[in-house]
C-alpha cells in the first residue's frame, strides 16, 4: 500500500517551512515533514523540494515516519508528545474531504497502530519521557508558574504544569491562541508585555524569544528554556538558568540503553511494515487504491 508514498524531512533551524504543491505538511518546533504518494506528483516534482531536505520513498518514507511519531528522533529519546503532535495534524478536521483525505487517514490509524507496537515493546520503563516530567526537579513544590509561548510545546507541558493546584500564567502574543489555551486549561493569559517579575520560575516554550526579555528573570528561583539550539547562541548569564541541554541530562535513561535499542528499533518497525504490506497484496478485495487526482 505504502510503495508509493514519499516523505521529505528536514531538522534544521533555518529550514523551508512553506508549502510545496500536493504534499501534505507537518510542521512542529523540531521539524518538518510533507507526504505524498508518487502517482500524485510530475515527474519534475524533486525540483520543488528544497536542498536541504532528504528524500524517503516507499516503505523507507513509511519506516522513518513511524520512528519519528514513535519519538524515536526526538531530542528527548522516545517522547510521548510527537504522536499526540501527529494525532492533531492529521485529523479529519486539518484534512481536506476527498480521496486524499481517505488515503492520509489510513496512513494515520496504522502508523500510530504500528507506534504504539513500538512504544510498548522497546520504550517501556527507559525514565520518564515527557517534557513536562524535565520539569519536576525545578518546580516540584512550586505553587505559581510563568510560561512563556502557545505552540504546541505549551499545550503539552500545561496538563503537567497545572496540577498540585499550581496557578500558571500563560504569555503570548496571539490572542485568539491564548483564549483557546485559557478555556481548556482555566489559566490565566496575558500578553509579553504583561509579565512581571518576581521570583516564581519561568518556563521558556517559544522558539522566538528575545535576549533581552530574559534579563528580567534574574530574581527567578528557575528559568528553564526548552529551546534547542540555545547551546549555539548566547546563553544569559543570570542565576538559575537552565538550557534545553542540561534539562536532557535530568533524563532517567542512559544513552548507551538508547543506543543498544536504536537498531532493534529500526528493525522492528521495518518487519512491521513488510508484514502489512504482504496482508494487502494478498487481500483481493480490500481497500481501494488511490486515485490519480490532485488536491
Amino acid at each position: 500500500m505504502w510503495f508509493s508514498l514519499v516523505l521529505i524531512h528536514s531538522d534544521e533551524k533555518e529550514r523551508f517551512t512553506g508549502e510545496i504543491p500536493n504534499f501534505f505538511s507537518w510542521q512542529t518546533c523540531m521539524r518538518s515533514v510533507y507526504l505524498s504518494d508518487e502517482r500524485l506528483l510530475t515527474k519534475d516534482y524533486l525540483s520543488l523540494v528544497p536542498k536541504s531536505y532528504k528524500l524517503y520513498r516507499g516503505l523507507d518514507a513509511y519506516s522513518f515516519l513511524t520512528e519519528i511519531v514513535s519519538g524515536f528522533h526526538s531530542k528527548l529519546f522516545g517522547e510521548s508528545e510527537v504522536q499526540a503532535q501527529f494525532t492533531s495534524t492529521f485529523s479529519k478536521e486539518h484534512l481536506l474531504e476527498g480521496s486524499t483525505s481517505k488515503y492520509f487517514l489510513k496512513l494515520r490509524d496504522q502508523i500510530l497502530e504500528h507506534s504504539k507496537l513500538v512504544r510498548s515493546k522497546f520504550l517501556t520503563g527507559i525514565g520518564k519521557q515527557t517534557y513536562g516530567s524535565l520539569c519536576e526537579k525545578y518546580i516540584r513544590n512550586e505553587k505559581r508558574i510563568h510560561l512563556f509561548g502557545t505552540g504546541n510545546l505549551a499545550e503539552t507541558l500545561l496538563p503537567y504544569l497545572t496540577t498540585n493546584s499550581r496557578k500558571v500564567t500563560l504569555y503570548g502574543r496571539d490572542e485568539f491562541r491564548l483564549g483557546e489555551l485559557r478555556d481548556k486549561f482555566m489559566i490565566q493569559t496575558g500578553n509579553w508585555s504583561d509579565y512581571t517579575p518576581d521570583t516564581s520560575p519561568v518556563i521558556i516554550a517559544s522558539s522566538y524569544y528575545p535576549t533581552d526579555q530574559l534579563n528580567l528573570h534574574k530574581d527567578s528561583r528557575a528559568v528553564l528554556d526548552f529551546r534547542n539550539d540555545t547551546e549555539k547562541n548566547f546563553i544569559p548569564q543570570i542565576p538559575h538558568y537552565i538550557p534545553f541541554s542540561e534539562l536532557l541530562k535530568n533524563i532517567e535513561n542512559t544513552e548507551l540503553k538508547i543506543l543498544e535499542l536504536r537498531p532493534k528499533v529500526k528493525n522492528y518497525i521495518r518487519s512491521l511494515a513488510l508484514s502489512r504490506e504482504e496482508e494487502q497484496i494478498h487481500i483481493i478485495h480490500g481497500w481501494e487504491d488511490l486515485p490519480l487526482a490532485c488536491y
